[in-house]
């Protein structure tokens, strides 16, 4: 929350109170991943949680974690995505009028003079990963587009003139780690290109009158001091830890404690302001925000949401808007004395999502009976309850209506009005099974642990389907394949082509055996089963133990490795075509830590590309591919779509070579590759597996101007296998290079 003095006071508040006060508070237009085409559907506006915010008349913008800049044009009633180009926190915000921002958090800062279209870099750090902590963006102030100063956490100070491309060093604030103290910039604010103001957590507020060239402290406190703002020429205010508020009403030269009335010994983190009187102030907790009408002299405390909102800003006297925690975002057009949400957010948690038949539909079963629903493409969901206090396994829906339910007690319920009620079925067996699935509203199966039970009449009665490939099988999982059915556990695979009443057995990839079992032979094939998806009778995808993927055309009779996918880190997966599919990886090059990404292949499974989504991880059947529509969950609650693949941005090309592809014995070599379009420091990641290896090794590396990168090796005996991927920057959508395969040893004979 953070703001130079503009002309604030001329906004003319008379007008925009009015234009303002005509906007409802209502759902917003679905606001998309800044970092892909995947747009938020539950909760809305969105789900990442907000740090700041400022407005400049009833355009505004909010910034927060993973990258996230929002914008409003109607005083906060509704919001749209903003390309920053980074999935770093954001906790720095600077408007200075409705097309003019600069934002930024850890190594990381953005300007933007088009009303957020486009950003640039404000390159005060040479990278912008793993910086070291004292170079982390403390605070912008900006005068324009152009001119402003950078304090980062050590207490250093940067001043440009040309937007953030060069800068000129000024003199360390004092106290802090550049001096030898060891305290931290918290807040900035610059008059003009020479009268500024700084705010530490040593509790002081230092002036130049210089440009930065000397320090003086004109307020001293016991307290950290963690926002200044200028209301007008002469009345500014700072708000900080436990209650403390300080107004200035002679342009910064003194300021004066006065009581706030924050309940609790609340600590303040932010203060802005409509005019000099009226202002408002966001706490460290959330948990209320302050209003004052007078300039500080009295107050109020309202708690706007149950959820924390840790961002407060005014589009005028009255329209005052507040957000935090996933999102959560509340208007008020009586300068706080009544509130109303934007959006909102589905109660509950979910542990998967499920595509309906009925395009536009899809379903996420979760604890306790939890069941959210979407009818219309996934752009909002609606809360319901399967009539169980079990945890919902599994959902199968052939028609908006008619659905079936199964809970992690083995309990199977159906439902014929969309969920709104629920019958519970008697499958004829205390098993408790893995799977449901109909396809149709009279035809049901449960599957496993062991076999499969069938109904044809919604469910009325079961019997037990016979047959060796199915009988006394263990199987987990179940999936549609076109007009076909497809189930499968960790060690056998098996189809049926006549809804579920025979099944056939699907060879899995890899060598049989043929062993003695007692006084019978039996052909074997030890490989474990992960996931398998098919999506017609003949092609599908297998997922086997050890993280490999499969690709058949032929019901299983051959399959094809896909070595494309540059990892054994692969979880879940869902295809919509023989061309189009997602893999969910637990982890992507050196991001370690567990987090929202996927693969992504339109071409089969030759080549992939990553996408980053979410900052939370996606459960291993968290993404479903429906064709027209993806869904994808994120997290326990962050429900998202995608009409586009979930890609956003240009199509770019990644490939790469070596020197040779065949040696006659193991050698070092590096292996080099080219990233178009390309503009320098994108992060490329190689991966390389070993002859007859199941595991892949990484090494990330940085793209020139010209989008040459450069790894290097040591190759084995045998087919040395490599892969390059990006994820793209916001501009550009990921790619993935075609398979680099370098053979050592004798030539392979024909």
């Amino acid at each position: 929350m953070r703001r130079l003095l503009r002309s604030r006071a001329g906004v003319g508040l008379a007008a925009v109170a009015v234009a303002a006060a005509v906007v409802p508070a209502g759902a917003s237009a679905n606001v998309q991943v800044g970092s892909s085409g995947w747009l938020w559907g539950n909760p809305l506006p969105q789900g990442n949680t907000l740090r700041a915010m400022q407005f400049s008349g009833s355009t505004g913008y909010a910034a927060g974690d993973f990258g996230t800049l929002l914008k409003t044009g109607d005083g906060g009633a509704s919001w749209s995505g903003l390309p920053a180009g980074t999935f770093s926190n954001l906790t720095v915000l600077q408007v200075l009028d409705g097309n003019t921002l600069v934002a930024g958090g850890g190594c990381v800062a953005r300007r933007s003079t088009d009303g957020g279209q486009t950003f640039t870099r404000i390159a005060f750090t040479n990278v912008e990963s793993n910086c070291p902590a004292e170079a982390n963006l403390a605070a912008l102030a900006f005068l324009d587009a152009n001119t402003g100063f950078v304090f980062e956490q050590g207490g250093q100070v940067f001043q440009t003139d040309d937007g953030g491309t060069r800068f000129a060093a000024k003199i360390a604030v004092p106290g802090t780690r550049a001096v030898g103290g060891g305290a931290v910039p918290t807040d900035a604010v610059f008059r003009s290109p020479t009268v500024g103001f700084v705010a530490t957590s040593d509790g002081n507020i230092y002036q130049t009158t210089d440009g930065g060239n000397s320090w003086l402290s004109v307020s001293k406190t016991d307290r950290p001091v963690r926002s200044v703002l200028f209301a007008t020429e002469r009345v500014a205010y700072a708000v900080g830890d436990g209650n403390l508020f300080l107004k200035s009403t002679d342009g910064g030269a003194t300021w004066v404690a006065k009581p706030d009335g924050a309940p609790d010994g609340e600590d303040l983190t932010g203060v802005e302001c409509a005019g000099e009187d009226v202002c408002v102030l966001s706490t460290k907790a959330g948990s209320k925000v302050g209003v004052t009408k007078d300039g500080g002299t009295g107050w109020a405390w309202p708690t706007p949401s149950s959820d924390p909102l840790y961002a407060a800003g005014l589009a005028s006297a009255t329209r005052l808007v507040a957000a935090g925690q996933q999102g959560s975002t509340v208007v008020s057009d009586d300068a706080g004395a009544t509130f109303a949400p934007v959006g909102g957010r589905l109660l509950g948690k979910f542990s998967k999502v499920v595509a309906g038949r009925v395009a536009g539909s899809a379903f996420a079963p979760g604890p306790d009976g939890t069941l959210g629903r979407t009818v219309d493409g996934g752009k909002t969901w609606t809360r319901g309850n399967v009539a169980t206090s079990e945890d919902v396994l599994d959902v199968s829906f052939p028609d908006v209506n008619d659905g079936y339910a199964l809970d992690v007690a083995g309990g199977v319920f159906n439902t014929n009005d969309g969920g709104g009620h629920w019958a519970t079925l008697d499958t004829g067996s205390t098993a408790r099974a893995q799977a449901v699935y109909a396809p149709s509203a009279s035809v049901v199966m449960v599957v496993g642990p062991t076999g499969i039970r069938r109904s044809t009449d919604s469910g009325g009665s079961f019997s037990a389907v016979h047959g060796a490939a199915v009988g006394s099988v263990q199987l987990s999982g179940v999936d549609r394949a076109g007009g076909a059915v497809v189930a499968w556990g960790s060690q056998d695979v098996a189809r049926s082509v006549d809804n579920g009443k025979t099944w056939t057995t699907v060879l899995k990839p890899g060598r049989y055996k043929t062993v003695r079992v007692g006084r019978h032979k039996k052909r074997v094939n030890r490989l474990s089963v992960r996931n398998v998806d098919f999506v017609d009778a003949n092609n599908g995808f297998l997922l086997d133990g050890s993280g490999r993927l499969w690709r058949t055309a032929n019901g299983g009779k051959a399959w094809t490795e896909l070595p494309g996918v540059g990892t054994n880190a692969a979880r879940g997966m869902s295809f919509s075509s023989t061309k189009s599919g997602y893999l969910v990886i637990s982890s992507f090059g050196d991001v370690r830590q567990s987090t929202g990404f996927l693969l992504r292949t339109d071409d089969g499974g030759a080549t992939w590309h990553p996408q980053f989504v979410v900052s939370d991880p996606i459960a291993d059947e968290g993404v479903a591919a429906g064709g027209g529509t993806d869904y994808l969950l994120g997290g326990t609650q962050s429900l998202l779509y995608s009409t586009t693949g979930g890609d956003a941005g240009a199509a770019s090309d990644l490939s790469i070579a070596a020197p040779r592809t065949k040696y006659t014995k193991p050698a070092h070599i590096v292996v080099t590759g080219a990233l178009k379009p390309a503009s320098g420091n994108e992060r490329i990641t190689v991966a390389y597996r070993a002859p007859g290896a199941t595991s892949w090794r990484t090494q990330t590396v940085t793209a020139s101007a010209n989008g040459t990168f450069t790894s290097s090796w040591n190759l084995a005996k045998g087919d040395n296998t490599f892969v390059a991927q990006w994820q793209g920057n916001f501009r550009s959508h990921g790619d993935g290079s075609k398979v680099l395969v370098v053979h050592v040893g004798r030539a392979k004979k024909k």
